[in-house]
């Protein structure tokens, strides 16, 4: 609302009535030509807000020539505790006041971007008139470059336009910030665009041209339905500047009647997709459930698609959704099956999110080993015995067996019950450590025994030879005593 100059004089009160809805929130303002920071300010503006029962739930009364900000509890923003008729009064303060200047008074709800909002919309009347629903304007505070706006319509309702406006610029030295947040550009509430024409035509990324109207500037951004019913969406790119910027987002209606809902979405490329239950391997006896969760956003809905024969052909299943997380089944496969899946998500903020994944469906094995002496001596030949499961034969088996100083690999085949046998000759004393590996095939997963530890031994001639020397020497050295005692007597 335009206030012009001598419009409110000294001493003199101007009323505004708007109703507003309980909990909402709503940017209040009031700027202009009286704004003067310098030494000499001519007016003094306040500003008293009532509720429907007449209570004051809100005032502002600064000084001569300072912005006044109707924000509840030193916010920014008003917040009425009530469903009603508001009621603002300016009042300029007789006191304070040798002038009536020009001001703009602004009060238009404030929507947080990033979630779900509602609107509802009325077409135009019978008499082809707007109705008090067929327009309306939101404003919203981002410092995000990208914007987009997602838009769903019922069946019951034919909307004509949405539109985006830029309506405060970060990038512009001109911005003009109180309690934290941008105020529109004046003059762009009135239509007036930044180069200080009307425009009738749209192309032009501009900031202002503030429009309720159907003909007109339609905004930086713009979409139309065709039908009931249809969704739309806008999408744009501001000036890069990193600083906060203003939008208004305009809403009009054109046939029928019903509740839009709307999401401005701010937020990109923060949201991942993140595996929280992924088979690497399954056997043929269990379905696979896999499961991926959102790691900020709630999902909306979630599809997996599966191929065993390396997308030649594929299958769909619907997966579960519960808040962030998404699941499915696969059903089990035949031993022998590659499958590979991909998991594709919308969640709340329209992101889709997407995953894949392999794994493979083989038998289990296990493997066994023995050896025939745990302390064999060095020189023996030590015998490896050992089980395969499941019983197949002709299996190719590794068995490692290594030293201090050696490694050796000796290769054997399953017999037909899944028993194998090696053998290997130790070249050192000390301890051996031996067991199996099965790298597995096609059908059946690797797998590997426990260890065995094998402690070889001296040959014991080796080990006691010295012993056995001095003691064939004592019992020779005894007999010849024994032999000179008997020839002496």
């Amino acid at each position: 609302m335009l206030i012009n100059d001598s419009q409110i004089m000294p001493g003199q009160n101007w009323t505004i009535v708007c109703p507003l809805v309980a909990n909402h929130t709503y940017h209040a303002y009031l700027y202009g030509n009286f704004t003067n920071y310098g030494p000499y300010p001519l007016t003094c503006y306040d500003i008293y807000v009532y509720d429907d029962l007449g209570e004051m739930v809100g005032y502002h009364t600064p000084s001569a020539g300072l912005l006044a900000n109707l924000g509840t509890n030193g916010s920014a923003f008003f917040v009425p505790q009530q469903s009603g008729n508001y009621t603002f009064v300016i009042s300029n303060n007789i006191k304070a006041s040798q002038a009536a200047q020009e001001a703009t008074f602004m009060l238009i709800e404030d929507v947080p971007t990033d979630v779900w909002n509602e609107h509802y919309v009325d077409g135009f009347g019978s008499d082809n008139l707007p109705m008090l629903n067929t327009s309306w304007g939101y404003e919203f505070v981002t410092a995000s470059q990208y914007i987009e706006v997602y838009v769903n319509v019922p069946d019951t309702l034919d909307m004509y336009e949405a539109r985006l406006y830029l309506m405060s610029d970060s990038s512009s030295t001109n911005q003009t910030i109180l309690d934290g947040v941008p105020l529109a550009w004046e003059l762009g509430l009135y239509g007036v665009t930044n180069n200080g024409t009307t425009l009738t035509n749209s192309g032009t990324t501009v900031t202002g041209g503030y429009n309720l109207d159907t003909e007109g500037y339609r905004g930086n951004a713009y979409s139309s339905c065709e039908y009931y019913g249809q969704g739309m969406f806008l999408n744009f790119s501001a000036p890069k500047s990193g600083g906060l910027n203003l939008y208004h987002l305009v809403f009009i209606g054109e046939v029928g009647y019903g509740t839009i809902d709307y999401l401005i979405k701010t937020e990109f490329n923060n949201t991942s997709f993140n595996p929280v239950t992924v088979p690497t391997a399954t056997t043929p006896d269990n379905n696979t459930t896999i499961s991926y969760a959102s790691n900020s956003t709630q999902l909306q809905n979630a599809v997996l698609q599966y191929t065993t024969d390396n997308w030649n052909s594929n299958n769909t299943l619907n997966m579960s959704v519960s808040n962030n997380t998404c699941n499915a089944t696969i059903p089990n496969q035949a031993a022998g099956t590659t499958v590979n899946y991909i998991v594709t998500a919308t969640d709340t903020l329209e992101n889709v999110l997407n995953a894949s994944g392999t794994y493979q469906v083989k038998y289990p094995s296990t493997l066994n080993l023995t050896a025939t002496s745990m302390e064999p001596t060095l020189g023996d030949n030590v015998t490896l015995k050992g089980y395969f499961t499941p019983q197949t034969g002709n299996v190719p088996i590794t068995i490692y067996v290594s030293s201090v100083n050696t490694t050796e690999q000796i290769q054997c085949f399953t017999l037909p019950d899944g028993t194998f046998t090696a053998s290997f000759s130790p070249n050192s004393t000390g301890e051996w450590l031996a067991y199996a590996e099965f790298d597995g095939n096609s059908s059946i997963f690797g797998s590997e025994s426990s260890p065995l530890t094998i402690q070889v031994q001296e040959p014991i001639l080796t080990k006691y030879s010295l012993f056995i020397l001095i003691g064939v020497g004592a019992a020779t050295a005894i007999g010849l005593l024994v032999y000179a005692r008997k020839f002496k007597g």
